[in-house]
């Protein structure tokens, strides 16, 4: 006889929207309804206001996605007075009650845009849309890449939507899976055990990292949870831990620790301390008001920040002392990000 369906606790955005923060970073379990859930709001907006929103992807190749964009919420019944479609760049809506009429009136509900074509919709105008539901901002282990200057890049198109109107929103949503992202090191994110909502930049970004238990019971009373219980798998997906998170090689700077130089590499600057009487260095992100500053990215080179090669003696010390273990780092994120050191 065959078992009854295990009911899944969905994600609700009520929690974290409601400390109005602009940017709201939401990482949770896989399958946990997020995306499900950020689709819903925006649909019951449009409802009720009127208001659009832009579901984006990073890459183009992703947006096949937006082919099924709304068929999870046709199937679960959420909207039954309403009829949906996807038309080429955009999703639409339509009340049912005018399935007859020979010139029925079809209204845009969202735009799909990927971030790397965002450039080309810089002078387009979005006055309606008030949400930017960007899914799936952190990348998985894949052959896939961050764009370049992808912090940038998303700020600048959230510019172009929002006009300095401070209407819109952003939900952006993931799976735990590195801390090494863009948008982690651009504000210093380094979630530690029982941290569930952060909030930076004056209560600009919010994290919400939701600990469901009632979820992960759930999941692992299926066959499929049950078969990847304990595995590390299910610490990330499930468990919703980042996979680089681990404590090793941290620690703060010592007070005979002196300052010997900022180094910037391609996706981090740090500073970089020496304690000359137990030959420990210490690489950490808070940097000093004078600096003696270093790049190992060509076209970052300036009258300040001098260009430093992978066989300079400053980067050679450096490695050396690393794989002695005499380097200690302020957060994983920064341990993380030293490795571009290695890197020609």
């Amino acid at each position: 006889m065959p078992q009854p369906k295990t009911e899944l606790a969905y994600y609700s955005f009520n929690h974290a929207l409601s400390h109005n923060a602009t940017i709201n970073m939401i990482i949770g379990g896989r399958g946990l309804g997020k995306t499900y859930g950020a689709k819903k709001k925006a649909i019951k907006d449009f409802i009720k206001n009127g208001d659009m929103h832009i579901y984006m992807r990073r890459f183009e190749t992703e947006m096949f996605a937006k082919e099924n964009y709304f068929d999870d919420l046709i199937a679960r019944e959420e909207f039954p007075e309403w009829d949906f479609r996807v038309n080429g760049k955009i999703g639409q809506i339509a009340p049912k009650s005018t399935r007859d009429e020979k010139k029925r009136v079809w209204q845009t509900l969202v735009w799909f845009i990927p971030l790397s074509r965002a450039q080309q919709y810089k002078g387009v105008p979005f006055p309606r849309v008030t949400l930017i539901i960007f899914d799936e901002f952190l990348i998985e282990k894949s052959h896939m890449q961050y764009l370049p200057n992808e912090y940038e890049a998303f700020i600048n198109f959230y510019s172009t939507v929002d006009r300095w109107d401070d209407r819109v929103r952003v939900v952006m949503l993931a799976n735990s899976v590195s801390i090494m992202n863009p948008y982690f090191l651009r504000f210093n994110i380094t979630p530690k055990a029982g941290d569930e909502l952060l909030t930076f930049a004056n209560g600009f970004v919010l994290l919400h990292m939701p600990e469901s238990k009632k979820f992960s019971d759930a999941v692992m009373q299926t066959k499929f949870g049950q078969f990847i219980a304990e595995t590390d798998y299910a610490d990330y997906a499930v468990g919703n831990a980042f996979s680089d998170n681990a404590g090793t090689m941290l620690k703060m700077k010592t007070g005979n620790a002196r300052y010997q130089y900022t180094l910037e590499t391609k996706t981090i600057t740090f500073s970089v301390w020496l304690d000359v009487f137990t030959n420990r260095w210490y690489v950490q992100t808070k940097l000093p008001k004078k600096q003696r500053k270093f790049t190992i990215v060509p076209s970052r080179v300036n009258e300040e920040n001098l260009l430093v090669l992978h066989n300079d003696r400053v980067l050679q010390m450096l490695r050396t002392s690393f794989r002695m273990a005499r380097v200690w780092f302020d957060t994983p994120a920064t341990r993380n990000a030293f490795l571009d050191v290695f890197k020609r």
